[in-house]
């Protein structure tokens, strides 16, 4: 299963999308749930709508417990307080909402090889066990956890298309903690 399609799965009612304006999920969201039921926050600055805000997602500007689901598709790993959008994560969600978490697995074959993901854009890089316990001491447990390959859809800004074809082959021989992309659901207790 790709990142998209278990977003769309597992997503339900209210649903906040963080640092939606530069990212095709949101599109896809907003084909397969209702429009009034889809709201977004970012930096950047975003297209008027009323379910629209611009803001920081260290400091979200929406009022507490309001969403059943909040996406953070490839954002964490931009912050550079990442523990303080947890916490407005738990803040913002519904008790029994979900957050649906992609970031790059530092501990993926290619960053142990590379070092790409270190850059300077990437603030906050995690292994798996350092996100679970950073969700976990700020109420949301996780759920389900899984990794996949970085694909042409979840990276589009990379040059290096020609390594998508061996990437897959590398990934047929390797264990899936090893892989580039991971997807966490968890929900607020």
């Amino acid at each position: 299963m790709d990142r998209v399609s278990f977003i769309l799965q597992n997503a339900k009612g209210k649903i906040l999308d963080v640092g939606f304006v530069a990212c095709s999920l949101h599109e896809r969201i907003k084909e397969n749930f209702p429009k009034t039921q889809i709201f977004g926050v970012d930096i950047e600055e975003v297209p008027k709508n009323p379910n629209y805000k611009q803001g920081s997602a260290e400091k979200i500007p929406f009022e507490s417990e309001q969403f059943d689901t909040i996406v953070a598709g490839e954002l964490i790993e931009h912050l550079k307080h990442p523990n303080r959008f947890v916490k407005e994560t738990r803040r913002l969600l519904k008790k029994g909402g979900i957050m649906i978490l992609t970031t790059p697995n530092r501990n993926s074959w290619i960053n142990r090889l590379t070092k790409n993901y270190h850059t300077k854009i990437h603030l906050s890089l995690f292994s798996y066990p350092e996100l679970k316990e950073l969700l976990e001491k700020n109420g949301l447990k996780v759920e389900k956890f899984f990794c996949l390959p970085f694909t042409e859809e979840s990276s589009p800004g990379t040059e290096k298309k020609w390594f998508y074809p061996i990437r897959k082959v590398v990934h047929w021989f390797l264990p899936r903690s090893l892989q580039e992309e991971m997807v966490i659901l968890a929900r607020k207790e």
